[in-house]
């Protein structure tokens, strides 16, 4: 089967290495501590100048490049289970958006949403793998 708007294998390798990367930042930045280099110096107060975009952008085309990267044998099973995959992660998703809509109010729903941009795509990955491992795992060798 030919898959048209799949990116070539090696850029999962290189969204992996991204991922870890733009994550790792994400969690530096959760401490508190300033990245000099992305934040601006305004009247004695530190102030993350476009580092969160930095970082969304970056973890948003790493989990694409990790997400629609062909596998090494790209078949009809592998499209199958891809967009199986999809749908149940975007049927989550939505499940989860609805129950935070009403568990959260204010900032704290305000971080829900931030999130919820990332969970679809990493339910997607999350579940795909889990298939796609489970499958060779019940071949005969």
């Amino acid at each position: 089967m030919k898959s048209r708007y799949l990116l070539p294998h090696f850029y999962k390798k290189i969204g992996g290495i991204l991922f870890l990367l733009f994550l790792a930042l994400y969690l530096i930045t959760l401490t508190g501590i300033s990245i000099k280099w992305l934040s601006t110096e305004k009247s004695e107060l530190s102030v993350d100048g476009f580092a969160d975009e930095v970082i969304v952008t970056g973890l948003v085309i790493s989990l694409l490049m990790i997400a629609f990267s062909k596998e090494k044998n790209e078949d009809e099973f592998i499209a199958t289970v891809r967009l199986e995959s999809l749908q149940w992660g975007i049927y989550i998703n939505y499940g989860l958006l609805v129950i935070a809509t009403w568990a959260f109010y204010g900032l704290n729903f305000f971080s829900v949403m931030i999130y919820n941009m990332f969970t679809p795509l990493v339910f997607f990955i999350l579940r795909f793998h889990y298939v796609i491992i489970k499958n060779r795992r019940t071949l005969p060798s």
